[in-house]
């Protein structure tokens, strides 16, 4: 019912958290939808519930999802510290270590945190190697750092195994257009 073409789910959602207001799941689900919605706060109360529900017991909880997903939409407000600290709280789990880590390096470097970011955006890429955004952003902070010749290395490897990788020839021409 819930993944029903022409039913509306947050109705099904509602009922549901009408009946168990803890409910993770649901929750996580109405935060999403809020979000996509562009109503950043209201899906923020629903993560944060479900991370109360989470981490009621256990601190480190099995999943991480509306650990991260509260991130998005703490990052989305523009309250970068409070993201940061929920991404990186996300990368206790190992499914969603290479987005919280990426998240992570994305707010570094914002912050102009380029040591920070590249250490992060490292543990990003040993999670997932082929991550072409996170490949872009180590090669923007390398620059960053004049570490020229690490970061056009790390452009040829990049465009071996995506020629399409825009973000990389971009930083290429940046490198050696100065």
């Amino acid at each position: 019912q819930y993944r029903h073409a022409t039913y509306n789910p947050m109705d099904y959602y509602m009922e549901a958290l009408r009946r168990e207001p803890g409910d993770v799941r649901c929750n996580n689900a109405v935060g999403l939808l809020l979000m996509r919605k562009g109503q950043f706060a209201m899906a923020e109360s629903y993560f944060r519930k479900a991370v109360e529900t989470l981490t009621e017991r256990n601190p480190n909880p099995y999943d991480g999802e509306p650990i991260y997903n509260l991130g998005l939409a703490l990052k989305y407000q523009g309250r970068y510290n409070e993201a940061y600290d929920r991404f990186y709280k996300a990368c206790w789990n190992a499914a969603w270590q290479d987005a919280g880590y990426f998240a992570c390096a994305q707010i570094s470097t914002m912050q102009n945190r380029l040591a920070d970011a590249l250490d992060e955006i490292n543990h990003s890429l040993i999670r997932n190697w082929h991550n072409h955004k996170a490949r872009a952003l180590k090669v923007a902070v390398l620059r960053r750092m004049g570490q020229s010749e690490e970061a056009l290395q790390l452009i040829e490897d990049s465009l071996a195994i995506d020629k399409f990788n825009f973000g990389c020839r971009y930083e290429k021409y940046l490198i050696t257009n100065v």
